[in-house]
């Protein structure tokens, strides 16, 4: 097959089989004209030469009395009545020496064949036959007879012969040929029909198509075997039907359902917001008048009162207190999941604070016989913080460290950098954390011991508030313990820089979610003050980095967070100049604004070239009204898509509990089992899947390979209560773990672009 010319491999079949009985016959037919050519000159020539022989054997025995009596004209005639004889050309007579006797030539006519066929029987076949005789007189040789024939003659009747058999054959090659091709059909028909059945079967996809069968041969199996293959498909193809479309039915239902349990979730969420923010501001009106009367009672403003009086209006005006501050954190939960509790972020000194801090919580310590200590220090740290979000955060820690503090014990604040941030801690030496309850530290309402707790006080939500405090202000908090031996609770804050090259932040969590970032480049402290108060006044969210550094390039081109990008900039910049043309040469920043503010206008807008139609110029000295107006006109705020979160987990209240720090910016879908959840992949489309490894009798990595198989693009976030492995860990895009898990992060890693290094970073 390999030999075969690909014109003959592609040709029809039935094409190929008329070629092959042409051939076929057409070499039987040669082969046969062949064999009968060659025995036939083969024939005719052994008949030639013993007709010759017995001619010459006449004519010696004629001549046998001239050559006894030397009698050479009687000779001459013996010879002369060969003369008759067409084919005989010489005759030769001897005497016995082999002396020639007599000898007579006879002139015949030019009968040797002409053009090809002449030149071919010339150089290939015999054209003269000799034979000798000798003469015998008593058994004595008395001489010899020799006779030469011409066999052009007998060539040109061969080939006459032969021509007459080709035309016979290749008339019965045609003959052959022609009823072949009209019995083909017995054969090729059938199966040129399943061959157009299978075609258009997979053209149209109809499997209720059948082919025809024609007979009972192997062919008529074959079409047999084809219809019933078409049968099984079509039996299984409408199955297959039936179960998308039931299936589709299912997941509308399904779909209709957590629609409507979403709605009255977001109802009942709504409902308990407006209760709780109702029920305390209507509690704190009478609160305040009772703890006001309390108060004037107990300080005898009415005069003196029996000690028992004084007793009960202690205990009145310590519960009344108690209330206030439930009332307090209550209203404070209520703004921090409804995005309310505004922070008043600046760049301050830390030791202050914690100074003020010790001094605040000095006298509730003291009643508890418990002493506050101030250790270790960083006088050199600025933070950008709000401090009265920070004293809230510090008064807690310290107020639940002391009330855990053995009688006579202290608890020590210090702070000490670690890396680029410096970490506050509060340490105590009490009963320590419990390994039980170390996963629920954070939770609101959430108590080490219900009965310990209640002779200590508190509400359970101190810690949680906290920890959303110090995360809207860019930080993170954690604790360290061991049962028995006391706890340590820290938080870190990000260090802030009065002046030099190091990049400066302004905390962008602690800004509003809807307010639009803007990235200022200014090397000068006291510039970059100036235009950060003035865009902060106009309501833009400032960060200020490196001008025109591989910092700031790195920043623009990767987070997706800013609405524009002010710096100021001359003509005499080169570096500046070509940040520029980097910021639009990356497809990333290629539409960012650009807002530079410099002296001369006209020879920046020359060394820009073509980038300074994409830029807008301020000339110096810049006013406020003027940069807000501008920055109005190429800002358009926009709100994000809203990512399409599928979240793999069984329990309700892991998945509410993460509803509640997503608070509303995702369109978030739960799936509680993994069938549900191959289903939903299969069917939606989803920027993002939060997978629970612990499912019932099931594994979320299970789920992985048709996550990457049929939505490629979406991220896979891992959400865990214990460790994995780092070669587990770098399968997905990011682990989160539920013990350290905080809105704040939750929201990052989430919406976080694939490119800013938080997509493949465990949160540790």
């Amino acid at each position: 097959m390999k030999l075969m010319p690909r014109w003959l491999r592609d040709l029809p079949v039935a094409r190929k089989l008329g070629l092959l009985l042409a051939l076929n016959t057409t070499l039987a037919v040669l082969a046969i004209a062949v064999v009968f050519t060659v025995g036939g000159a083969l024939t005719r020539y052994h008949d030639a030469q013993q007709q010759l022989q017995a001619m010459a054997e006449v004519i010696g025995e004629n001549s046998r009395a001239a050559l006894a009596f030397n009698d050479r004209p009687g000779a001459l005639a013996v010879l002369d009545a060969l003369r008759v004889k067409q084919d005989i050309g010489l005759a030769v007579l001897r005497d016995s020496r082999q002396q020639t006797f007599v000898r007579r030539a006879f002139e015949r006519g030019d009968d040797r064949l002409h053009g090809i066929l002449g030149t071919m029987t010339d150089r290939l076949l015999p054209l003269k036959l000799t034979v000798s005789h000798r003469i015998e007189d008593g058994g004595m040789g008395v001489g010899y007879i020799e006779l030469t024939a011409g066999l052009n003659g007998m060539w040109a009747d061969v080939l006459e012969s032969m021509g007459l058999m080709a035309l016979v054959g290749v008339a019965l090659a045609v003959l052959a040929v022609y009823f072949g091709m009209r019995l083909r059909s017995l054969v090729i028909s059938p199966v040129l029909e399943l061959a157009r059945v299978s075609h258009q079967v997979s053209l149209s996809q109809d499997y209720s198509l059948r082919a025809g069968r024609q007979g009972n041969d192997e062919v008529g199996r074959l079409v047999d075997d084809f219809n019933h293959m078409l049968s099984e498909i079509q039996t299984r193809d409408e199955a297959l039907r039936q179960e998308r479309a039931s299936l589709e039915e299912r997941v509308d239902q399904r779909t209709a359902e957590l629609k409507r349990a979403m709605d009255e979730a977001t109802q009942a969420n709504r409902v308990k917001s407006e209760f709780l923010s109702t029920v305390s501001h209507e509690l704190r009106t009478p609160l305040t008048a009772i703890s006001g009367s309390i108060g004037l009672l107990a300080g005898e403003a009415l005069g003196p009162l029996p000690e028992q009086v004084l007793n009960l209006l202690r205990i009145a005006q310590k519960n009344g207190q108690r209330l206030a501050l439930l009332i307090n954190d209550l209203l404070d939960v209520e703004k921090l999941m409804a995005g309310k509790l505004r922070f008043d972020v600046q760049r301050q000194p830390l030791m202050p604070l914690l100074e003020q801090a010790l001094a605040d919580n000095e006298a509730y310590a003291q009643t508890l016989m418990v002493k506050l200590v101030l250790t270790d220090r960083m006088d050199d740290a600025l933070v950008d913080v709000d401090a009265l979000r920070l004293q809230q955060v510090l008064s807690n820690l310290l107020s639940n460290a002391a009330k855990f503090s053995p009688r006579g014990g202290r608890v020590e604040l210090g702070a000490h950098r670690v890396g680029e941030t410096v970490r506050v801690t509060v340490t105590d030496h009490g009963v320590g954390i419990a390994p039980s309850f170390r996963q629920r530290v954070f939770e609101r309402f959430s108590q080490a011991d219900s009965t310990d707790t209640r002779k200590k006080g508190g509400t359970g939500l101190g810690l949680a508030i906290s920890r959303e405090l110090i995360e809207r202000m860019g930080g993170r908090i954690g604790f360290e313990s061991e049962e028995g031996q006391g706890a340590c609770f820290y938080f870190d804050l990000q260090l802030s820089y009065a002046s030099g090259g190091e990049s400066t932040w302004s905390g962008l969590l602690s800004l509003p979610a809807d307010a639009a970032r803007v990235l200022l480049l200014e090397d000068d402290p006291d510039a970059a003050r100036l235009i950060q108060r003035m865009l902060a006044r106009a309501g833009y969210a400032v960060d200020l980095a490196e001008h025109a550094g591989e910092a700031a390039l790195t920043l623009a081109s990767r987070t997706n967070r800013f609405s524009a990008i002010v710096t100021e900039l001359s003509a005499g910049d080169p570096a500046g100049v070509a940040f520029v043309r980097q910021l639009r040469a990356l497809p990333s920043t290629r539409h960012l604004p650009v807002v530079a503010i410099t002296g001369d206008t006209d020879r920046l807008r020359h060394a820009l070239g073509d980038c300074a139609a994409d830029v807008v110029l301020l000339a110096k000295p810049i006013e406020q009204a003027r940069l807000a107006a501008t920055l109005d006109h190429l800002v358009v705020p926009q709100r994000q898509r809203s990512l399409r979160v599928l979240h793999v987990e069984d329990s309700s209240q892991d998945h509410r509990a993460v509803l509640d720090m997503a608070d509303g910016q995702f369109d978030m879908e739960l799936a509680t089992t993994l069938r549900e959840a191959r289903t939903r992949v299969a069917l939606e489309r989803f920027d993002v899947v939060v997978l629970d490894l612990s499912l019932p009798n099931e594994s979320g990595w299970d789920l992985l390979p048709e996550i990457r198989a049929r939505q490629p693009d979406a991220r896979v976030v891992v959400l865990t209560g214990g460790d994995i492995s780092a070669e587990d860990a770098r399968r997905v895009d990011a682990v989160l773990k539920k013990d350290q898990l905080s809105p704040g992060r939750l929201v990052q890693v989430i919406s976080a672009d694939p490119l800013s290094g938080l997509a493949r970073k465990e949160d540790t």
